[in-house]
């Protein structure tokens, strides 16, 4: 049977599937999953409703994709990513169903062993079963978001994306990109206000890169100690805040540059203006590294600069870096820190004597998964500034148009050598780094792309270009 019939078929049982799981019995060692459905009632009809957690009225989504796979020996899968939205929570899921089929004569059987729990094996304990089986369902779960971060309950589950950790001392612009773009990770965003735990003025956020197997967790901590004195409005807001990022589970795979550090962070914040919708503060931070495999020194910093947000769709922070004791490495929990080499960890030391100086902007339309992001960093020795590197990057996590995932990085590396300027060397391709990964979808088909493409000094391109196509049924 030729290939276009297969796919009517898949089609057509996509159709009656609801039909095949009320009709036909499951094996007994088979679980049967839980149907779930909304009452059509419990949908408020007025079209005057705000928005509000009470009532939540389920949009319509249009953003799910159905993919679908089949072999000729006859097996075949199906996956279906849906994103849902009601009220302050929105959900993506990723639900996938497979099996086998024959053609001659028709038949079809599935197979929902995904969806059946793990067995406990002896000596198994209760608390290392349940951890077993929320890892085991999680995978159907992309990502689950209550409220916009800034706000006084934010809670995010999945993939970490554009995370700054207060002004940015450990963690600023954060993107989890060890595993691919259209992959997610149980990963956790948690920002409490503590009015809703009877603690004023204060507050506090956690956040982890996987639930399960962490390899970078963090927290803050924040309080307002001078808020009495309110006829003092200025020092009555200043905010003393401390932070602490750890890798629980340091990468020992051979050819990995590892450091097991440990990174500490005071900050001392002074509000510049204060709107409803806008905040501008100064900063000060007192760093601390601990001692590595490398050392047994820590080392110590200071930091200072001016970061703000208008609510989570603008976050921007600028600051100066000045290392005063061992060796001191900057952005040590960027983006791409589990996959860094021994030359991209070298180049994050500032060595004594030297600032860095260094500013983002970041632009996040979560909603519709939309990121962009823009950073400069420089260093500045006896008066001297060198080393300049522009990153330019945009993410996109949900379907927009026919673009259901993307990741577009712009890199310019300016060499001591070259001897540009910044904004001289923004306007030449000399020492650029393009590289893209993006999913596209064009009916009936899906493209996976990955592009890569590396400019000398003399702006001469090396392509490299990798592709793989699936169909989608819808």
């Amino acid at each position: 049977m030729s290939s276009r019939y297969t796919m009517a078929l898949l089609c057509i049982l996509l159709v009656v599937l609801p039909v095949f799981g009320a009709d036909e019995p499951l094996p007994t060692d088979t679980v049967q999953p839980t149907p779930t459905t909304t009452d059509a009632s419990s949908i408020p009809s007025d079209s005057s409703f705000n928005g509000s957690v009470e009532g939540w009225p389920l949009a319509p989504s249009s953003d799910g994709l159905l993919e679908g796979m089949a072999t000729s020996d006859g097996f075949f899968s199906l996956s279906y990513l849906p994103d849902f939205s009601f009220g302050k929570v929105s959900v993506q899921l990723d639900v996938k169903i497979k099996g086998n089929y024959t053609t001659n004569p028709f038949g079809v059987s599935l197979d929902f062993s995904d969806y059946s729990p793990p067995e406990k094996q002896a000596g198994t304990s209760t608390s290392e079963y349940a951890t077993l089986l929320a890892k085991h369902f999680s995978r159907f779960v992309r990502s689950i978001q209550f409220g916009d971060r800034y706000e006084n309950l934010y809670i995010r589950y999945g993939k970490l994306l554009g995370i700054t950790l207060g002004d940015g001392a450990l963690i600023n612009g954060y993107f989890d990109r060890a595993v691919p773009s259209r992959t997610s990770r149980p990963g956790l965003d948690l920002m409490v206000d503590g009015q809703l735990i009877g603690i004023r003025d204060a507050g506090f956020e956690f956040i982890t890169n996987d639930v399960f197997s962490p390899t970078l967790n963090a927290w803050r901590i924040f309080a307002r100690p001078l808020s009495e004195y309110t006829q003092y409005k200025t020092l009555s807001s200043l905010q003393v805040g401390l932070s602490y990022a750890w890798d629980p589970n340091p990468s020992k795979e051979t050819g990995m540059a590892t450091l097991d550090r440990s990174l500490f962070a005071l900050d001392v914040s002074l509000p510049l203006a204060t709107q409803p919708f806008f905040n501008l503060d100064f900063f000060s931070n007192l760093l601390a590294q601990s001692p590595d495999s490398t050392t047994l020194q820590p080392a110590f910093a200071y930091r200072y600069g001016i970061w703000g947000h208008i609510k989570s769709f603008f976050v921007f922070n600028t600051s100066v870096t000045v290392p005063v004791f061992g060796s001191y490495y900057a952005d040590y929990f960027s983006s791409d820190f589990e996959s860094r080499t021994q030359q991209m960890l070298d180049a994050l030391q500032v060595d004594l004597g030297t600032s860095r100086l260094d500013a983002l902007f970041s632009l996040n339309f979560v909603r519709q998964g939309v990121y962009l992001r823009a950073k400069m960093t420089g260093l500045s020795t006896q008066g001297v500034y060198h080393d300049y590197h522009f990153t330019a990057n945009v993410r996109i996590d949900k379907r927009l148009f026919n673009i259901m995932a993307l990741d577009l990085t712009y890199e310019k590396l300016y060499p001591s050598s070259t001897g540009e300027g910044f904004f001289e060397g923004l306007q030449t391709l000399c020492n650029v780094v393009v590289s893209a990964s993006a999913v596209v979808k064009m009916k009936p088909y899906s493209f996976d792309l990955g592009l890569n493409v590396v400019f000398d000094e003399k702006a001469e391109a090396t392509f490299t270009l990798d592709t793989a196509v699936r169909i989608a049924i819808l």
